[in-house]
């Protein structure tokens, strides 16, 4: 049977892309160029089998439904002048509705615990539909596709034809189009893109060309990044919208009225988007017109003869904020947003008075006139006025962080709050790629499908700015973990399902059933699949386009082990690292630790066998040794020298031979408490400590060395709350710091204080106040402590206004040296002179005042207080080429291998060794996305890994040739979409013109009056090499169906 594949290249930097393109008669090679930090090559490839599936057979609905004449909200918007002395008041009724904060989703979803807000977001899709229905001249703006889901799926086919009609007849405009309105801080571009695809699929699923957003819509979110505007651009969006910044940015570019801005948001790929600021600090309506059931202004009374009139003063106060928001724009266009949080549950009482608004206002015939919008009509008027004027957009390089909406309410608390929960989001991302490609790769079946979808809306949900931030009440996090956990767990489904289809021998028809299990907590060192098992199998699941040479390791409960497996090398037992902590919640903490060396092919697994039995290949657990004097320990990268204490003190670059001082410590700030004069603690958004240093927690109470041929580790104490295992593994030209923290202490008979923790790696680089930061996982950027590059740098909190978003990494570097540092969660960091700081875990005793209204005090399993445990990555070296090892190991970190268990003698394994690719791609080459997208259609992603000039040969373009690299398909032929896989890259008006030149390079570049709207079209792709420029979208590819090899 034939299947087609849906291919988006995630190019960062470059990459060509080579397919087989195998038309009807015509077979003809395809090259896909990409460059540094590009996603690039989104074609539609069609995979050759048995049956060819018809290209009308995969094709989504692309227009107007039958009997309905198509207008689009952003091809039906109200005329506007272009006359600088007329004012042009776009009415925006909105409401935003967040996925879950002081209610779960569910709840927020049918309006139950009214306790707590008496809102319900089904009633507000019913009450807007109601009234856009009865007047055509109304708007609406609709953002988050997970309530929409919920809604539609739950309303029947003639209330889903009233709001396909709405759409398409341009009064409703979906707007942003995510599952959910994701955070920038703590999301990883890996996890947005995916909930954005989520989103954007469901849209154009149900409404075809007109439910494809175009504008970007991130209001609530606390500061915005610039890898996130990079992802909106090469998603096609033409604007960017959103309502927090600095508060000193803020002031400036209100003075300046450069609250509207082009944002450069990125070097590599060359791509701008048009955002905007809002007027206000919030996005709520101008103060008095809040007509909401939740409001308590008063409606606007306009019958002379009756009671309280008041349309006069009305209009009058609504015309002066019109003419103080004019003042601070650059154009004749201002945009007033109608609603807010949860608005419009009745929708009659916003309409009658924004009716009104519009009626008293335009009958006074002066310079002003009111009309409804949208945020599309509204950009689409700005442009068309700035080109008009000839006006210069102005420019902005950096990003909105940290942000701060007064002098000490700095919002980087949040970016390390609920660390385990943010450990738990990382982890099911790294299955949910493996089960996506297994769907693919195993050709799995409907309720296999369901199961992926399933945990597609687990993690889309986990992605929210109230989810992964860590600043909903608690038992709302724990209704995330929940429904986490619930989509993690369909994971062992389509496991078994796969590994059922390999022990058939690949046989569809005759899977044997399979019970597979993942240990979810051997992070505990805890795995309920193998406490009663003495013999067992582990299939080790890899994720990259590479070999994976891996040391395994994972709990374990016998003294013996033999291990057996394909490419099987040497494997050893550790007495287990004794953390009173873990041992003491739990009776099933295993007293051993199997580590093992595994090779799993690219896109594959490898099945080893386990036995506890006795026999000449078996080996015994290794004891460690307490330490008593100094003690070095080294792989063939790194030599580690600990002092008598067993803390850090050197380490040895053994590729320069170069020595440096690295200590590491553990350190705890104090928050401040909730007295005056400021009433501003620390909490779950806010960081705020009572003294600009950290104190020191000491050197390790107690230490322990563990030898070993492939795996050394010295374990270190402190105190009875902080554990840390500091690792090298063999052939790893990194440091691993293990550490477990909490629960964080309270004070005993006394008022708690707030405890933050960190740790601090310090060492001899000359880095003065600068140092770089990732961005939503991929981009870096340049960092100064105590400076702001476009506003005048606030200090009055010093030590959390120079603290910034590490969604993975961190580093500090010299003419000679760079130490970076890479997390396996989202973290909040800073650096000082030589050192580098990470925040690691929070308790709070006070709430901040931000709506949460309850304070950051996780209880953890015993009701005692959380116990976290993550992992740091440290990497030491030259400056030049420090990137070739940490822009892989990034890939890795996030693509972990998965490791599943199988009872030993359940099933025989007929395939212990299957690669989905015929070969590794190049080492600056990763596939992002392999996805079913439907029964004949699948979405490929490729992302070149290293930013321009990051790399002498590593940042150079690469080619891949699509129609030999794929195991279990052949390609027949592939169409390019964008990133979100929702527009054709050479039809969709975006802001880029794209062209081929001779020779076939696709470069992307504005026009000269940065026009957004304007799209030269490409020509067909007749060349044989096409060459996307420098950071390009990313290109999607479909194919057709492929049978397994």
């Amino acid at each position: 049977m034939t299947t087609i594949f849906t291919v988006v290249t995630l190019l960062p930097y470059r990459i060509t892309a080579l397919s087989k393109l195998l038309t009807t008669n015509t077979a003809k090679m395809r090259s896909c160029s990409s460059m540094a930090l590009e996603w690039t090559c989104y074609f539609m490839v069609f995979l050759n089998a048995s049956m060819v599936i018809k290209l009308g057979q995969i094709l989504l609905l692309s227009a107007c439904f039958v009997s309905t004449q198509c207008a689009c909200s952003w091809d039906s918007c109200n005329p506007v002048s272009n006359d600088p002395k007329m004012i042009n008041v776009h009415l925006v009724p909105h409401t935003h509705d967040d996925l879950g904060w002081l209610k779960t989703v569910d709840q927020y979803y049918y309006g139950s615990v009214s306790r707590i807000t008496r809102v319900g977001v089904q009633y507000i899709y019913n009450t807007v539909i109601q009234e856009l229905m009865y007047n055509s001249s109304r708007r609406f703006s609709f953002a988050e596709t997970g309530f929409l889901w919920r809604w539609w799926v739950s309303h029947s086919p003639q209330d889903q034809d009233k709001l396909r009609q709405l759409i398409q007849n341009g009064q409703l405009e979906m707007i942003g189009g995510g599952w959910t309105q994701n955070d920038e801080a703590a999301a990883h571009y890996v996890d947005i893109i995916d909930q954005m695809t989520l989103g954007l699929r469901t849209l154009t699923d149900m409404f075809g060309d007109c439910g494809k957003p175009q504008a970007a819509w991130q209001i609530d979110p606390f500061g915005h990044s610039r890898e996130m505007a990079s992802i909106f651009a090469q998603m096609g969006y033409t604007s960017l919208s959103f309502a927090r910044l600095h508060y000193a940015e803020r002031d400036a570019r209100l003075k300046n009225k450069s609250m509207e801005m082009i944002w450069n948001t990125s070097e590599d790929l060359k791509t701008s988007l048009f955002t905007g600021a809002f007027y206000k600090y919030d996005y709520n309506p101008p103060d008095g017109f809040c007509f909401d059931v939740t409001c308590g202004d008063d409606p606007i009374q306009d019958n002379p003869d009756l009671g309280d009139y008041n349309a006069k003063q009305k209009i009058d106060q609504f015309l002066d904020h019109v003419y103080k928001q004019a003042n601070a724009q650059m154009t004749n266009n201002i945009m007033l947003l109608m609603g807010s949080d949860f608005h419009y549950t009745d929708a009659n009482m916003w309409y009658v008075n924004m009716d009104k608004i519009i009626q008293h206002v335009n009958e006074r015939n002066i310079n002003v006139t009111v009309f409804y919008s949208t945020p599309s009509c509204y950009y689409k008027a700005v442009q068309n006025y700035a080109q008009a004027q000839k006006l210069t957009w102005p420019q902005k390089d950096d990003d909105f962080f940290p942000y701060a909406n007064w002098d000490h309410s700095y919002w980087t608390g949040y970016f390390t709050s609920r660390p385990a929960y943010k450990g738990m989001i990382r982890d099911a991302s790294a299955l949910m790629q493996l089960t996506k490609a297994l769907g693919v790769m195993g050709n799995l079946g409907q309720s296999d499908t369901a199961a992926i979808q399933l945990e597609s809306m687990a993690s889309g949900l986990a992605q929210h700015h109230d989810s992964v931030t860590g600043t909903a009440k608690q038992v709302v996090t724990y209704d995330y973990q929940m429904q986490l956990h619930r989509g993690m767990f369909q994971a062992n489904q389509i496991i078994s399902s796969f590994l059922g289809r390999m022990m058939a021998g690949g046989n569809s028809t005759s899977p044997n059933p399979v019970n597979a299990s993942l240990c979810f907590i051997a992070n505990e060192t805890v795995c309920e699949a193998s406490i009663n098992n003495p013999s067992f199998q582990v299939t080790v699941f890899n994720t990259r386009p590479r070999w994976a040479n891996e040391t395994i390791r994972i709990p374990y409960y016998f003294g013996n082990a033999t291990v057996k497996g394909p490419g099987a090398g040497s494997y050893e037992i550790k007495k287990s690292f004794q953390i009173q902590t873990l041992t003491k919640s739990s009776t099933q903490y295993a007293p051993y630790e199997l580590h093992f060396q595994v090779q799993v092919p690219p896109y594959g697994f490898s099945t080893y066998s386990i036995d506890s039995s006795s026999s000449k290949d078996s080996v015994r657990a290794r004891k460690a040794h307490k330490v008593l004097a100094t003690t070095t320990m080294e792989n063939q990268y790194i030599a580690l020298t600990f002092d008598d204490s067993g803390a850090l003190s050197q380490l040895k670059d053994k590729a320069t031979n170069q020595v440096h001082n690295l200590q590491q410590q553990f350190m705890q700030y104090f928050g401040m408490d909730d007295q005056a004069p400021w009433h501003q603690p620390s909490g779950a958004y806010i960081f705020r400590p009572n003294a600009s240093d950290p104190v020191d927690l000491g050197k390790p109470t107690h230490a322990e060395f563990s030898d070993g041929p492939l795996v050394k580790e010295m374990r270190q104490q402190f105190g009875s709350w902080i554990y840390q295992t500091i690792r090298l593994r063999m052939d790893k030209p990194y440091v691993e710091f293990d550490w477990v923290v909490g629960p964080i202490p309270t004070d005993a008979g006394k008022a708690n204080t707030s405890r933050e923790i960190v740790t601090r790696y310090s060492t001899d680089i000359q880095n003065g106040d600068m140092f770089y930061t990732d961005s939503s996982g991929r981009q870096m950027l340049k960092r100064q402590r105590n400076y702001a590059p476009t506003y005048t740098y606030q200090n009055t909190e010093p030590a959390a206004a120079n603290y910034y978003p590490l969604t993975n990494r961190i580093f500090i570097k010299d003419g000679k040296s760079q130490m970076t540092v890479l997390l396996d969660r989202a973290e909040g960091g800073t650096a000082h002179a030589g050192d580098i700081e990470i925040m690691l875990h929070r308790r709070c005793f006070f709430d901040d005042h931000y709506g949460v209204d309850e304070a950051l005090n996780e209880p953890g399993k015993d009701g005692k207080g959380l116990v976290v445990r993550g992992s740091h990555y440290l990497v030491f070296g030259d400056p030049k080429t420090a990137a070739s090892v940490h822009r892989p190991l990034a890939v890795d970190i996030f693509h972990k291998p998965v490791v599943s268990y199988l009872a030993k003698g359940a099933n025989t394994q007929a395939i212990t060794q299957y690669s989905g690719l015929t070969t590794s791609l190049p080492a600056n080459v990763h596939i992002l996305t392999l996805e079913k997208w439907t029964d004949s259609s699948v979405l490929l992603r490729l992302e070149h890994t290293f930013q321009d000039g990051e790399d002498d040969q590593l940042s150079k373009p690469v080619t891949v040739d699509f129609g030999k690299l794929f195991a279990s398909f052949d390609v027949v032929s592939v169409k390019e979409l964008m990133l979100g896989a929702n527009r054709n890259a050479t039809t969709s008006q975006i802001k880029k013109m794209l062209r081929v030149q001779k020779g076939g390079t696709i470069y992307a570049a504005f026009n000269s009056e940065r026009n957004f709207s304007d799209v030269l079209p490409t020509e067909p792709h007749a060349n044989s090499d096409i060459r996307v420029g420098s950071q390009l979208e990313n290109p999607a590819y479909s194919w057709v169906k492929h049978s397994l090899a």
